[in-house]
């Protein structure tokens, strides 16, 4: 390769044949280059703040309790319309350089996290509410409504959940989705972060799958493990581990062999957060 100063221009032999690149185009590529480079350098700065002030805020905001004989990590609903700071990590989501996330540990960490954000913010723009499914109908449900803006694009749960987390093939993520209700698997209480993806997912495998009235009821008389029903909506999802009685037993290793396992656990819709007397009063009212 050769640079001819008269013209300006780069020359290489390719194949026996002359292929002229401009510099014009050379400095295109290079500027390309330049901001795809920066990008990639600036997405861990962002993600590291995105991911200090999510930390900050379920900290400040959620708890450990107990509600409809489940326990579950709790939101302090109320507290969290009031913090302005939930508002910018909100804004935060919205304006993410989703470029930058590179490997997919990057991606689902970050979009475990969109997801539940995006619940909690569903819930606290409407509190006081008894559950987030109420915010839809049969014919058009929650799940299928704007949730928020993640990245500069508009997502609804359902396309956050179907189209993106599990698409990318790996079954713990049921683990690790909560829409705000108290059956699903409880909200983490810190962001899920590619460097420990691994680890919090089976973690949140483990707890769910300890959990009584939740994850699991042992029914002893009939020999009978009941699991949550989200096994059965997502059945064909934990084919990877060879199905939900493998997926399972993986995490609960000293499950008696001669268990019948059923996953029909109902599903508590009611959102895990505690009603005041006066938000149940508010919720009278507009009834």
């Amino acid at each position: 390769m050769k640079f001819d100063q008269q013209a300006g221009n780069v020359h290489s032999n390719v194949g026996g044949g002359m292929r002229v690149i401009s510099c014009c185009s050379m400095a295109f590529i290079l500027v390309a280059f330049s901001s795809m480079c920066n990008a990639q350098a600036n997405s861990e700065p962002a993600l590291q703040a995105f991911n200090a002030q999510y930390a900050e805020l379920l900290d400040r905001h959620t708890t450990v309790g107990e509600k409809v004989f489940m326990q579950a990590r709790m939101v302090d609903y109320s507290g969290l319309s009031g913090d302005p700071a939930w508002a910018a990590l909100v804004q935060a989501l919205a304006e993410f350089p989703i470029a930058g996330l590179h490997t997919q540990d990057q991606k689902k960490a970050f979009y475990l996290n969109a997801y539940n954000i995006l619940s909690m913010n569903m819930v606290q723009q409407h509190w006081p509410l008894q559950t987030l499914r109420s915010l839809g109908s049969m014919l058009n449900p929650v799940w299928a409504h704007d949730a928020g803006v993640v990245g500069g694009e508009t997502v609804t749960l359902r396309a956050l959940e179907n189209d993106v987390l599990r698409a990318m093939g790996d079954p713990r993520v049921h683990m690790a989705i909560n829409c705000a209700s108290m059956s699903c698997p409880d909200l983490r209480h810190e962001p899920y972060v590619s460097s420990r993806l691994d680890k919090q997912l089976d973690d949140q495998c483990v707890q769910f799958l300890k959990q009584d009235n939740k994850g699991i009821i042992l029914n002893k008389p009939d020999n009978v493990l009941h699991l949550s029903s989200i096994f059965d909506w997502f059945e064909g999802d934990f084919e990877p581990y060879g199905g939900v009685e493998a997926f399972v037993r993986h995490y609960r290793p000293y499950l008696a062999k001669d268990l019948t396992l059923v996953p029909d656990i109902p599903y508590d819709w009611r959102v895990n957060g505690a009603l005041s007397g006066r938000d149940l009063s508010r919720l009278r009212a507009d009834m």
